[in-house]
């Protein structure tokens, strides 16, 4: 293989090419990446405080349930006596 003028200068333009990509396209990508993993992070917990809640619901409705069952009958008792 010869090391020509051809080869330098693809390198030259290889090189350039690779520091305007570090030096202006690169933090731009980095930034976006970091701001979508925080929008995914935040949606994460987002669905886990809701998981929480509906699981907190869940018992309250059980609990109330329970309570009007056992009004429930003790209404049928006093209607039966």
């Amino acid at each position: 293989m010869d090391f020509n003028a051809t080869l330098i200068g693809e390198m030259l333009s290889f090189a350039i090419l690779i520091w305007f990509c570090v030096q202006f396209i690169w933090p731009h990508i980095n930034k976006a990446i970091e701001d979508r993993q925080i929008k995914i992070a935040e949606g994460l917990n987002a669905a886990e405080r809701a998981h929480a809640e509906l699981k907190d619901a869940d018992h309250k409705v059980a609990a109330e349930i329970k309570v009007a069952r056992q009004q429930a009958s003790e209404i049928i008792d006093k209607v039966q006596q």
